[in-house]
């Protein structure tokens, strides 16, 4: 056992030996690996720098020691916006030992090239704090990043590193390149406008849209426009009409995605500043008296050209994305609706169809098209066409969400059950006519089950509250009429008067016994019916149990209730239904009579047994007959009877 526990030990600590070994070497690796990026990215600041600042070197050679765009600044705020901030310093130390080294090469000293690469590499800082968090041409170009972007690249950068650049380069240099000032600010400021949009194209893979299959061939014809248009223009030296280059950069603005803007831009001047520098294009029409005169023209041109590109591409990148927000929203809703439960509708304010989605095919049998332009009303039922139309009405008034139930007719003629849920759409223009949102929802077969379920409900309640073999009310609803006759009077002002007619077939069980217990049955169904013809619509009659029957007489006062019992007493006897188990020779009822005002439970059930008293009296004195109570039962005593009386009597002769 405890040689088992200790190689147990042991493998568990071999395995954490080994695991611990395993995270070492990750954390090795990854050191390692982080290590090599960073010093990767600093070689690609320093490549990049000195390579563009002998670029830019040769330029000015070419121009005779002026610089008429500086590249060098643009790429490398371009690059540093794409990085992330922990890698920003480390490419920028680079770039400053890249530009350093070509300053060296280019025969400066060590100060005047330390001068120039502080300043220009301060420039690109101060460009970078200046911008919000940008990784994209496309977020460049926005209206208020792109203001910032001017006014803080283009503008203030270029003014900041002039005035440094002077500061450190004044007394040594009395024609340097660089000691024109305003050369200094335009050139640097149009070395930010064109090459920071170009990189970040570049480099966050935006370039990939001039391979639009979509938009191909349109980049490559306008691409190819300003080519040829700026070699004709610039080649020449016959006409200066250097202003004839607009056109053409404004049409590629117009049509053409932010990335064949920027690349057109560039292949502009990547033709014209060389063949102006060469001695070629309209500039040379005109007499400048210096070279650093031209060469301000040539900028001061180009700035202008992009003073009208710019802005167009800043508007138009605007519009396109709103544009395909537009159409990725138009897709989305169609897609939505296609694919919804519910038919989704555009309505005029007087009901007619002005958009139908699909779904109208698999709910309503309709194509969409067919609808259009028709009125919702006329697909209706008549008997919920009113109510529909109010809704729509109400809902285009004032402006709320309305919600309804209706028929609708399906294209093969039979009406279905629907909801509608219905809302205001803001035409969006002022005085615009006003839209209503519809929906239609196929509730076709839940109404009709719900339907269904009521009537089984009902029926049920029916069946609960109804006699089975009269058909008549039965005694739980007699008890439940009273229960709420008295909850209203509760709520009410005053007591309606309210009488009980007690009523029992005279001498049934030798009914049954003489006839059997079938005719029987139909004996008091025909009680029933008989006397159901005698009292009002709004009088209650129930089968009270065996051979007796209850009337409930509201509103009724205590002489038109005995007269009502003896109409019923008389209609029955009338009837001459034979009972040789009878004295009277046919059926005849007896009945108990009694009314009040009743206010509480105590005092329906003392009027119930007065009526059952005034019953028994009426049977004791002979049957046949109607009985009643003399004094009636008062609500402030809640007093007993002192007395019964018994009208009516028996039939002239006895049928034997």
């Amino acid at each position: 056992m405890a040689e088992g526990r200790v190689q147990e030990v042991v493998v568990r600590k071999s395995r954490a030996a080994r695991l611990a070994l395993a995270v070492s070497a990750l954390v090795c690796l990854s050191g390692r690996t982080e290590l090599w990026r960073t010093v990767r990215l600093g070689l690609v600041g320093l490549v990049a720098g000195f390579i563009l600042l002998v670029i830019s070197g040769k330029m000015k050679t070419m121009a005779g020691e002026l610089v008429a765009i500086w590249i060098v600044d643009g790429y490398l705020l371009g690059h540093t916006m794409v990085l992330r901030r922990r890698d920003k310093p480390v490419f920028l130390a680079g770039a400053f030992v890249g530009i350093l080294l070509a300053n060296l090469v280019g025969d400066e000293t060590l100060y005047v090239a330390s001068s120039f690469t502080f300043a220009g590499v301060m420039e690109t800082c101060a460009a970078a704090l200046m911008l919000p968090a940008v990784k994209s041409a496309r977020e460049l170009v926005k209206p208020m990043v792109f203001v910032q972007f001017v006014l803080g690249a283009c503008v203030v950068a270029p003014l900041l590193s002039g005035v440094v650049a002077v500061l450190l380069l004044q007394g040594i240099f009395t024609s340097h390149p660089f000691s024109s000032f305003s050369n200094w600010v335009i050139s640097d400021a149009l070395g930010f406008l064109i090459f920071t949009p170009v990189t970040l194209v570049m480099l966050s893979g935006e370039w990939r849209t001039l391979l639009n299959p979509a938009s191909r061939v349109k980049s490559a014809l306008l691409l190819a426009f300003i080519v040829i248009t700026t070699a004709v223009i610039f080649l020449q030296t016959s006409y200066g009409e250097v202003y004839w280059m607009l056109p053409p950069l404004a049409l590629l603005a117009f049509h053409a995605e932010l990335s064949t803007v920027l690349l057109g831009t560039l292949l502009f001047i990547s033709i014209a500043v060389p063949l102006t520098i060469q001695g070629t294009g309209p500039l040379w029409f005109f007499a400048f008296a210096t070279m650093q005169d031209r060469i301000l023209a040539l900028q001061l041109f180009t700035v202008a050209a992009l003073s009208i590109v710019l802005p167009i591409t800043v508007l138009q990148t605007q519009r396109n994305a709103l544009l395909s927000a537009l159409a990725e929203g138009n897709r989305r809703f169609r897609n939505l609706a296609e694919r919804s439960e519910e038919v989704v509708i555009e309505l005029s304010a007087d009901g007619c169809f002005q958009y139908v989605s699909p779904r109208a095919t698999s709910v309503l049998g309709y194509a969409p098209n067919m609808l259009l332009g028709t009125s919702l009303l006329g697909l209706v039922h008549g008997d919920d066409r009113d109510e529909l139309a109010r809704v729509l009405e109400h809902a285009a008034t004032n402006g709320t969400e309305e919600s309804v139930e209706y028929r609708l007719r399906r294209a093969a003629g039979a009406y279905l059950w629907v909801r509608s849920f219905i809302a205001v759409m803001p035409s969006g223009v002022p005085g615009g006519q006003v839209a209503l949102a519809f929906t239609v929802r196929d509730v076709d077969t839940h109404v009709v089950s719900e339907q269904k379920r009521l009537a089984e409900q009902q029926e049920l309640r029916d069946m609960a509250f109804v006699d089975s073999l009269t058909g008549l009310r039965n005694r739980r609803y007699l008890d439940n009429r009273v229960k709420e006759l008295l909850g209203s009077q509760a709520r009410g002002t005053s007591a309606r008067a309210v009488a009980v007619l007690f009523a029992d077939v005279d001498y049934f069980k030798n009914y049954n016994d003489e006839y059997g217990h079938q005719a029987g049955d139909e004996c008091l169904k025909l009680v029933g019916r008989c006397i159901a013809t005698v009292i009002r619509d709004l009088d209650l009659l129930a089968r009270y149990g065996g051979e007796e029957f209850v009337v409930l007489l509201e509103n009724c006062d205590h002489e038109q209730a005995v007269l009502t019992a003896e109409l019923i007493r008389a209609a029955i006897e009338s009837l001459e239904l034979d009972h040789r188990g009878s004295p009277f020779g046919v059926v005849t009822l007896s009945i108990g009579v009694a009314q009040s005002e009743i206010w509480r439970t105590v005092d329906a059930t003392e009027l119930f047994e007065l009526a059952d008293s005034a019953l028994y009296v009426a049977k004791r004195l002979g049957r046949n007959r109607v009985g009643r109570v003399q004094d009636t039962v008062t609500t402030e005593s809640s007093s007993r009877t002192n007395g019964i009386d018994v009208v009516g009597g028996q039939i002239a002769q006895a049928r034997r």
